[in-house]
Protein backbone atom coordinates (compact mmCIF):
# COMPACT_ATOMS: atom_id res chain seq x y z
CA UNK A 1 0.00 0.00 0.00
CA UNK A 2 1.53 3.28 -1.09
CA UNK A 3 1.46 6.56 0.82
CA UNK A 4 -0.56 9.68 0.10
CA UNK A 5 2.35 12.17 -0.11
CA UNK A 6 2.52 13.83 -3.52
CA UNK A 7 5.61 15.00 -5.37
CA UNK A 8 4.69 18.59 -4.46
CA UNK A 9 4.42 17.63 -0.78
CA UNK A 10 7.83 15.93 -0.83
CA UNK A 11 9.45 18.89 -2.58
CA UNK A 12 8.08 21.29 0.04
CA UNK A 13 9.25 19.10 2.92
CA UNK A 14 12.70 18.77 1.33
CA UNK A 15 12.94 22.56 1.06
CA UNK A 16 12.04 22.96 4.72
CA UNK A 17 14.69 20.39 5.66
CA UNK A 18 17.28 22.03 3.35
CA UNK A 19 18.01 18.68 1.76
CA UNK A 20 17.15 16.82 -1.42
CA UNK A 21 15.36 13.85 0.12
CA UNK A 22 13.60 10.65 -0.71
CA UNK A 23 10.74 9.37 1.44
CA UNK A 24 10.21 5.69 2.26
CA UNK A 25 6.89 4.75 3.87
CA UNK A 26 7.53 2.73 7.04
CA UNK A 27 4.30 2.91 9.03
CA UNK A 28 0.70 3.48 7.92
CA UNK A 29 -2.11 3.55 10.47
CA UNK A 30 -4.77 2.08 8.18
CA UNK A 31 -2.41 -0.74 7.17
CA UNK A 32 -0.47 -1.48 10.38
CA UNK A 33 -3.16 -0.69 12.94
CA UNK A 34 -3.35 1.47 16.07
CA UNK A 35 -0.40 -0.36 17.58
CA UNK A 36 2.48 1.31 19.42
CA UNK A 37 4.32 -2.02 19.29
CA UNK A 38 4.03 -2.20 15.51
CA UNK A 39 5.02 1.46 15.13
CA UNK A 40 8.22 0.98 17.15
CA UNK A 41 8.97 -2.31 15.42
CA UNK A 42 8.92 -0.53 12.05
CA UNK A 43 10.30 2.92 12.95
CA UNK A 44 12.70 2.77 15.93
CA UNK A 45 16.35 3.68 15.31
CA UNK A 46 15.74 4.45 11.64
CA UNK A 47 16.98 8.05 11.62
CA UNK A 48 15.05 11.14 10.45
CA UNK A 49 11.32 10.75 9.82
CA UNK A 50 8.29 12.74 8.74
CA UNK A 51 4.92 11.96 10.34
CA UNK A 52 1.80 12.98 8.38
CA UNK A 53 -1.73 13.33 9.80
CA UNK A 54 -4.67 13.24 7.36
CA UNK A 55 -7.55 15.01 9.10
CA UNK A 56 -11.19 14.11 8.34
CA UNK A 57 -11.79 17.69 7.12
CA UNK A 58 -9.05 17.51 4.45
CA UNK A 59 -6.42 19.12 6.65
CA UNK A 60 -2.94 17.65 6.28
CA UNK A 61 -0.32 18.41 8.95
CA UNK A 62 2.52 16.72 10.77
CA UNK A 63 6.00 16.86 12.22
CA UNK A 64 9.61 16.29 11.19
CA UNK A 65 12.18 14.65 13.47
CA UNK A 66 15.89 14.46 12.69
CA UNK A 67 16.35 12.20 15.71
CA UNK A 68 15.35 8.53 15.63
CA UNK A 69 12.21 7.29 17.32
CA UNK A 70 12.86 4.91 20.21
CA UNK A 71 11.38 3.21 23.27
CA UNK A 72 13.46 4.67 26.11
CA UNK A 73 10.55 6.28 27.97
CA UNK A 74 12.19 9.71 27.82
CA UNK A 75 11.25 13.17 26.63
CA UNK A 76 13.94 14.25 24.15
CA UNK A 77 15.03 17.46 22.44
CA UNK A 78 15.67 17.78 18.71
CA UNK A 79 16.53 21.34 17.72
CA UNK A 80 16.03 20.50 14.05
CA UNK A 81 12.48 19.22 14.60
CA UNK A 82 9.51 21.22 13.35
CA UNK A 83 5.75 20.97 12.90
CA UNK A 84 3.97 21.94 9.70
CA UNK A 85 0.77 22.04 7.75
CA UNK A 86 0.45 21.27 4.04
CA UNK A 87 -3.26 21.57 3.31
CA UNK A 88 -6.13 23.42 4.93
CA UNK A 89 -9.58 22.15 3.98
CA UNK A 90 -8.02 20.59 0.90
CA UNK A 91 -6.28 23.80 -0.20
CA UNK A 92 -2.49 23.99 -0.54
CA UNK A 93 -1.37 26.28 2.31
CA UNK A 94 2.09 25.11 3.45
CA UNK A 95 3.53 26.58 6.64
CA UNK A 96 6.51 25.52 8.76
CA UNK A 97 6.43 25.88 12.56
CA UNK A 98 10.08 25.82 13.70
CA UNK A 99 11.48 24.74 17.06
CA UNK A 100 11.58 27.31 19.86
CA UNK A 101 12.88 25.61 23.00
CA UNK A 102 12.47 22.65 25.33
CA UNK A 103 11.62 19.01 24.77
CA UNK A 104 10.18 18.11 21.39
CA UNK A 105 9.22 14.43 21.36
CA UNK A 106 8.49 11.46 23.59
CA UNK A 107 10.06 8.03 23.12
CA UNK A 108 7.93 5.41 24.84
CA UNK A 109 7.01 1.86 23.89
CA UNK A 110 3.34 2.51 24.69
CA UNK A 111 3.03 5.53 22.38
CA UNK A 112 2.91 6.08 18.65
CA UNK A 113 4.79 9.05 17.10
CA UNK A 114 4.41 11.65 19.86
CA UNK A 115 5.50 15.25 19.39
CA UNK A 116 5.09 17.88 22.08
CA UNK A 117 2.09 19.82 20.69
CA UNK A 118 1.22 17.02 18.25
CA UNK A 119 0.43 13.67 19.93
CA UNK A 120 -1.02 10.61 18.22
CA UNK A 121 -2.09 7.46 20.11
CA UNK A 122 -1.05 5.32 23.05
CA UNK A 123 -1.97 1.96 24.53
CA UNK A 124 -2.84 3.45 27.93
CA UNK A 125 -5.90 5.16 26.49
CA UNK A 126 -8.13 3.00 24.32
CA UNK A 127 -8.42 4.38 20.81
CA UNK A 128 -11.73 3.73 19.12
CA UNK A 129 -12.51 3.70 15.42
CA UNK A 130 -15.79 5.47 14.80
CA UNK A 131 -18.57 4.17 12.65
CA UNK A 132 -17.51 6.65 10.02
CA UNK A 133 -14.08 5.02 9.75
CA UNK A 134 -11.80 7.60 11.29
CA UNK A 135 -9.33 7.46 14.14
CA UNK A 136 -9.87 9.63 17.20
CA UNK A 137 -6.32 10.58 18.21
CA UNK A 138 -5.00 12.44 21.25
CA UNK A 139 -5.24 16.24 21.47
CA UNK A 140 -3.15 16.92 24.61
CA UNK A 141 -1.23 20.20 24.08
CA UNK A 142 -2.52 20.13 20.50
CA UNK A 143 -0.65 22.86 18.54
CA UNK A 144 -0.27 24.94 21.72
CA UNK A 145 2.83 26.84 20.56
CA UNK A 146 4.92 26.00 23.64
CA UNK A 147 7.73 24.19 21.79
CA UNK A 148 7.20 25.31 18.19
CA UNK A 149 6.54 28.75 16.73
CA UNK A 150 3.05 28.45 15.29
CA UNK A 151 3.43 31.59 13.15
CA UNK A 152 -0.07 32.74 14.06
CA UNK A 153 -1.63 29.30 13.54
CA UNK A 154 -3.63 27.36 16.15
CA UNK A 155 -5.27 23.97 16.54
CA UNK A 156 -8.41 25.54 15.11
CA UNK A 157 -6.76 26.94 11.98
CA UNK A 158 -4.58 23.87 11.33
CA UNK A 159 -6.96 21.02 12.17
CA UNK A 160 -10.37 22.53 12.94
CA UNK A 161 -9.63 21.93 16.60
CA UNK A 162 -9.62 18.11 16.52
CA UNK A 163 -7.25 15.26 15.72
CA UNK A 164 -9.69 12.90 14.02
CA UNK A 165 -7.81 11.39 11.10
CA UNK A 166 -8.53 9.05 8.23
CA UNK A 167 -4.89 7.97 8.25
CA UNK A 168 -1.43 8.64 9.64
CA UNK A 169 1.86 7.88 7.88
CA UNK A 170 5.49 7.81 9.00
CA UNK A 171 8.16 8.14 6.31
CA UNK A 172 11.87 7.60 6.74
CA UNK A 173 13.75 10.54 5.22
CA UNK A 174 16.91 9.69 3.29
CA UNK A 175 19.29 11.83 1.28
CA UNK A 176 19.21 11.29 -2.43
CA UNK A 177 22.66 10.12 -3.43
CA UNK A 178 24.56 12.21 -5.94
CA UNK A 179 25.58 10.57 -9.20
CA UNK A 180 29.15 11.78 -8.68
CA UNK A 181 30.97 12.31 -5.36
CA UNK A 182 31.40 15.94 -4.35
CA UNK A 183 34.99 15.23 -3.27
CA UNK A 184 37.62 12.77 -4.46
CA UNK A 185 37.30 9.62 -2.40
CA UNK A 186 39.68 6.86 -1.40
CA UNK A 187 39.19 3.22 -2.26
CA UNK A 188 37.13 1.80 0.60
CA UNK A 189 39.03 -1.42 1.24
CA UNK A 190 41.50 -2.97 3.67
CA UNK A 191 44.47 -2.17 1.43
CA UNK A 192 43.67 1.55 1.56
CA UNK A 193 43.35 1.39 5.34
CA UNK A 194 46.74 -0.33 5.65
CA UNK A 195 48.41 2.26 3.38
CA UNK A 196 46.95 5.17 5.35
CA UNK A 197 47.87 3.56 8.65
CA UNK A 198 51.41 2.91 7.42
CA UNK A 199 51.76 6.53 6.26
CA UNK A 200 50.76 7.85 9.68
CA UNK A 201 52.97 5.33 11.49
CA UNK A 202 56.00 6.35 9.39
CA UNK A 203 55.34 10.09 9.59
CA UNK A 204 58.26 12.23 10.75
CA UNK A 205 58.29 16.02 11.18
CA UNK A 206 60.48 18.20 8.97
CA UNK A 207 64.04 17.12 9.72
CA UNK A 208 65.48 20.66 9.68
CA UNK A 209 63.19 21.73 12.54
CA UNK A 210 64.52 19.02 14.85
CA UNK A 211 61.12 18.26 16.42
CA UNK A 212 60.34 14.94 18.03
CA UNK A 213 56.55 15.32 17.92
CA UNK A 214 54.15 17.79 16.29
CA UNK A 215 51.05 19.09 18.06
CA UNK A 216 47.48 18.95 16.76
CA UNK A 217 45.12 21.17 18.79
CA UNK A 218 41.38 20.44 18.96
CA UNK A 219 38.97 23.31 19.68
CA UNK A 220 35.19 23.43 19.48
CA UNK A 221 31.77 22.83 20.96
CA UNK A 222 30.99 20.83 24.05
CA UNK A 223 29.90 17.37 22.94
CA UNK A 224 31.07 17.83 19.35
CA UNK A 225 33.51 14.94 19.59
CA UNK A 226 37.01 16.25 20.36
CA UNK A 227 37.78 13.52 22.90
CA UNK A 228 35.98 10.95 20.74
CA UNK A 229 38.27 11.77 17.82
CA UNK A 230 41.29 11.12 20.04
CA UNK A 231 39.78 7.81 21.12
CA UNK A 232 39.06 6.89 17.50
CA UNK A 233 42.69 7.44 16.43
CA UNK A 234 43.99 5.64 19.49
CA UNK A 235 41.64 2.70 18.81
CA UNK A 236 42.90 2.35 15.24
CA UNK A 237 46.51 1.99 16.34
CA UNK A 238 45.64 -0.12 19.37
CA UNK A 239 43.67 -2.47 17.10
CA UNK A 240 40.73 -2.43 19.50
CA UNK A 241 38.30 0.13 20.83
CA UNK A 242 39.67 2.29 23.62
CA UNK A 243 38.62 5.29 25.69
CA UNK A 244 41.76 7.08 26.83
CA UNK A 245 40.17 10.51 26.60
CA UNK A 246 36.96 10.81 28.62
CA UNK A 247 34.15 11.99 26.35
CA UNK A 248 31.00 13.83 27.35
CA UNK A 249 27.75 14.92 25.74
CA UNK A 250 26.16 17.94 24.12
CA UNK A 251 25.14 19.27 27.53
CA UNK A 252 28.15 18.28 29.61
CA UNK A 253 31.86 18.59 28.95
CA UNK A 254 34.08 16.00 30.62
CA UNK A 255 37.32 17.70 29.54
CA UNK A 256 38.49 20.10 32.24
CA UNK A 257 42.23 20.03 31.54
CA UNK A 258 44.62 20.79 28.71
CA UNK A 259 45.93 17.36 27.75
CA UNK A 260 48.49 16.25 25.18
CA UNK A 261 47.75 12.67 24.14
CA UNK A 262 50.46 10.52 22.61
CA UNK A 263 49.42 7.63 20.39
CA UNK A 264 51.34 4.36 20.47
CA UNK A 265 51.37 1.88 17.61
CA UNK A 266 50.37 -1.47 19.10
CA UNK A 267 52.30 -3.39 16.42
CA UNK A 268 55.67 -1.70 17.09
CA UNK A 269 55.15 -0.52 20.70
CA UNK A 270 56.51 2.87 19.55
CA UNK A 271 54.90 6.26 20.01
CA UNK A 272 53.89 8.05 16.83
CA UNK A 273 55.44 11.42 16.00
CA UNK A 274 52.45 13.59 16.87
CA UNK A 275 50.34 14.53 19.87
CA UNK A 276 46.64 15.37 19.82
CA UNK A 277 45.84 18.13 22.31
CA UNK A 278 42.43 18.27 23.96
CA UNK A 279 40.87 21.32 25.59
CA UNK A 280 37.72 22.32 27.41
CA UNK A 281 34.71 22.56 25.10
CA UNK A 282 32.92 25.78 24.24
CA UNK A 283 29.30 26.41 25.21
CA UNK A 284 27.12 29.29 26.44
CA UNK A 285 28.97 31.31 29.11
CA UNK A 286 31.84 28.81 29.11
CA UNK A 287 34.71 29.74 26.81
CA UNK A 288 38.46 29.24 26.87
CA UNK A 289 39.93 32.46 28.20
CA UNK A 290 41.61 34.34 25.34
CA UNK A 291 44.81 34.66 27.35
CA UNK A 292 44.89 30.92 28.05
CA UNK A 293 44.27 30.21 24.37
CA UNK A 294 47.26 32.38 23.46
CA UNK A 295 49.36 30.43 25.95
CA UNK A 296 48.17 27.12 24.43
CA UNK A 297 48.99 28.17 20.86
CA UNK A 298 52.40 29.50 21.90
CA UNK A 299 53.29 26.36 23.85
CA UNK A 300 53.35 28.10 27.23
CA UNK A 301 50.54 26.22 28.95
CA UNK A 302 51.81 23.11 30.75
CA UNK A 303 50.41 19.68 30.02
CA UNK A 304 47.61 18.57 32.40
CA UNK A 305 46.77 22.21 33.15
CA UNK A 306 43.32 22.55 34.76
CA UNK A 307 41.30 25.45 33.40
CA UNK A 308 40.39 27.84 36.22
CA UNK A 309 38.00 30.77 36.21
CA UNK A 310 40.91 33.13 35.62
CA UNK A 311 43.90 32.86 33.23
CA UNK A 312 47.20 31.33 34.27
CA UNK A 313 49.60 33.60 36.14
CA UNK A 314 52.79 34.00 34.09
CA UNK A 315 54.79 33.88 37.32
CA UNK A 316 53.51 30.40 38.10
CA UNK A 317 56.13 27.66 38.30
CA UNK A 318 54.24 25.63 35.72
CA UNK A 319 54.22 28.44 33.14
CA UNK A 320 56.53 27.71 30.18
CA UNK A 321 58.36 31.01 29.82
CA UNK A 322 60.47 30.09 26.79
CA UNK A 323 58.70 27.37 24.82
CA UNK A 324 60.49 25.43 22.11
CA UNK A 325 59.11 24.98 18.59
CA UNK A 326 58.11 21.47 19.60
CA UNK A 327 55.91 22.78 22.42
CA UNK A 328 53.88 25.11 20.20
CA UNK A 329 50.77 24.16 18.25
CA UNK A 330 51.36 23.27 14.61
CA UNK A 331 47.79 22.83 13.32
CA UNK A 332 44.36 23.60 14.80
CA UNK A 333 41.19 21.60 14.15
CA UNK A 334 37.86 23.22 15.01
CA UNK A 335 35.52 20.36 15.87
CA UNK A 336 31.89 21.11 14.91
CA UNK A 337 28.78 18.99 15.31
CA UNK A 338 27.17 18.72 11.86
CA UNK A 339 23.69 18.34 13.40
CA UNK A 340 23.80 21.69 15.25
CA UNK A 341 25.27 24.06 12.67
CA UNK A 342 21.90 25.77 12.22
CA UNK A 343 21.42 26.33 15.94
CA UNK A 344 24.78 27.82 16.98
CA UNK A 345 24.11 30.89 19.09
CA UNK A 346 25.65 34.28 18.43
CA UNK A 347 27.81 33.85 21.53
CA UNK A 348 29.19 30.52 20.35
CA UNK A 349 29.83 31.87 16.84
CA UNK A 350 31.57 34.91 18.29
CA UNK A 351 33.77 32.70 20.50
CA UNK A 352 34.73 30.51 17.54
CA UNK A 353 35.64 33.52 15.40
CA UNK A 354 37.70 35.02 18.22
CA UNK A 355 39.61 31.75 18.62
CA UNK A 356 40.17 31.62 14.89
CA UNK A 357 41.60 35.17 14.92
CA UNK A 358 44.21 34.07 17.46
CA UNK A 359 45.12 31.14 15.22
CA UNK A 360 45.35 33.30 12.08
CA UNK A 361 47.53 35.89 13.82
CA UNK A 362 50.12 33.19 14.43
CA UNK A 363 49.92 31.81 10.91
CA UNK A 364 48.86 28.37 12.17
CA UNK A 365 46.95 26.29 9.59
CA UNK A 366 43.43 25.34 10.65
CA UNK A 367 40.66 23.01 9.49
CA UNK A 368 37.21 21.88 10.59
CA UNK A 369 36.45 18.33 11.70
CA UNK A 370 32.75 17.85 10.94
CA UNK A 371 31.40 15.21 13.32
CA UNK A 372 28.18 13.23 13.88
CA UNK A 373 27.64 12.87 10.15
CA UNK A 374 25.97 9.51 10.71
CA UNK A 375 23.28 11.15 12.86
CA UNK A 376 22.69 13.89 10.33
CA UNK A 377 21.86 11.64 7.39
CA UNK A 378 21.32 8.19 8.91
CA UNK A 379 24.52 6.66 7.56
CA UNK A 380 24.81 3.05 8.56
CA UNK A 381 28.15 1.89 9.95
CA UNK A 382 28.89 -0.18 6.85
CA UNK A 383 27.90 2.69 4.53
CA UNK A 384 30.24 5.40 5.79
CA UNK A 385 31.74 5.54 2.30
CA UNK A 386 28.53 7.26 1.15
CA UNK A 387 29.62 10.40 2.99
CA UNK A 388 30.99 11.88 -0.25
CA UNK A 389 27.82 11.19 -2.27
CA UNK A 390 25.47 12.64 0.36
CA UNK A 391 23.95 15.95 -0.73
CA UNK A 392 23.14 16.81 2.86
CA UNK A 393 26.70 16.32 4.08
CA UNK A 394 27.92 18.43 1.16
CA UNK A 395 25.53 21.18 2.32
CA UNK A 396 26.80 20.82 5.91
CA UNK A 397 30.39 21.13 4.66
CA UNK A 398 29.46 24.40 2.94
CA UNK A 399 27.82 25.70 6.14
CA UNK A 400 30.79 24.73 8.28
CA UNK A 401 33.16 26.47 5.86
CA UNK A 402 31.10 29.65 6.14
CA UNK A 403 30.81 29.32 9.92
CA UNK A 404 34.58 29.32 10.48
CA UNK A 405 35.51 31.21 7.32
CA UNK A 406 37.77 28.67 5.61
CA UNK A 407 37.84 26.95 2.20
CA UNK A 408 35.38 24.07 1.96
CA UNK A 409 38.29 21.77 1.08
CA UNK A 410 39.51 22.35 4.65
CA UNK A 411 36.30 20.89 6.13
CA UNK A 412 36.87 17.20 6.87
CA UNK A 413 33.89 14.94 7.70
CA UNK A 414 34.61 12.28 10.31
CA UNK A 415 32.71 9.47 11.99
CA UNK A 416 34.03 8.79 15.49
CA UNK A 417 33.62 5.52 17.33
CA UNK A 418 30.76 6.04 19.79
CA UNK A 419 28.25 3.17 19.94
CA UNK A 420 30.28 0.57 18.04
CA UNK A 421 31.85 -2.44 19.75
CA UNK A 422 34.19 -3.49 16.94
CA UNK A 423 36.55 -1.60 14.63
CA UNK A 424 35.22 -0.92 11.13
CA UNK A 425 37.38 -0.53 8.02
CA UNK A 426 35.40 2.37 6.55
CA UNK A 427 35.37 4.37 9.79
CA UNK A 428 39.14 3.83 10.06
CA UNK A 429 39.71 5.01 6.48
CA UNK A 430 37.73 8.22 7.02
CA UNK A 431 39.56 9.00 10.29
CA UNK A 432 43.01 8.18 8.89
CA UNK A 433 42.35 10.25 5.77
CA UNK A 434 41.55 13.18 8.06
CA UNK A 435 44.65 12.60 10.18
CA UNK A 436 46.83 12.43 7.07
CA UNK A 437 45.47 15.82 5.95
CA UNK A 438 46.25 17.29 9.37
CA UNK A 439 49.84 16.07 9.20
CA UNK A 440 50.21 17.50 5.70
CA UNK A 441 49.06 20.88 7.03
CA UNK A 442 51.68 20.58 9.77
CA UNK A 443 54.38 19.97 7.16
CA UNK A 444 53.28 23.09 5.25
CA UNK A 445 53.49 25.14 8.45
CA UNK A 446 56.95 23.86 9.35
CA UNK A 447 58.21 24.40 5.79
CA UNK A 448 57.01 28.00 5.91
CA UNK A 449 58.71 28.56 9.25
CA UNK A 450 61.96 27.04 8.04
CA UNK A 451 61.94 29.14 4.86
CA UNK A 452 61.34 32.27 6.94
CA UNK A 453 64.22 31.38 9.23
CA UNK A 454 66.52 30.88 6.26
CA UNK A 455 65.52 34.24 4.79
CA UNK A 456 66.08 35.99 8.13
CA UNK A 457 69.50 34.37 8.46
CA UNK A 458 70.58 35.92 5.16
CA UNK A 459 69.62 39.45 6.15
Amino acid sequence: MSGFLTHKDKTQLSNWMSRDSQFDLFYKLSRDGVSPHRFHELCDNKGPTVTIFYNTESNVYGGYLSDSWGSTGDWCTDQRAFLFKLYSAGNWKPKKCPYICGETHYKADYCGPWFFSLPSFNSQKEEKISRKNYYHLNIDSFFDGKRFDMKGESAKSVANGHNNVTDLEVYMVKDKELNLPWRETPEWNIQTMKELKDFVARYEPLEEKNIQEVNILLLGQVGAGKSSFINTINSIFKDELSSRACSGSEEYSVTKNFEKFRIRDHSTKKYLRFRICDTRGVKERLFINRIDLGFILDGQLPNHYTFPEFPLNTHSKSFVDKPTVGEKMHVVAFVLDSTSLDSLSKNILSALWEMKSFVVERGIPHVVLLTHIDKMCNLEIDNVQKVFTSARIETAVDKAARTIGIPRSHVLPVKNYEKETLLKTNINILALTTLRRLLMFVDDFLENQYDQEQENAQI
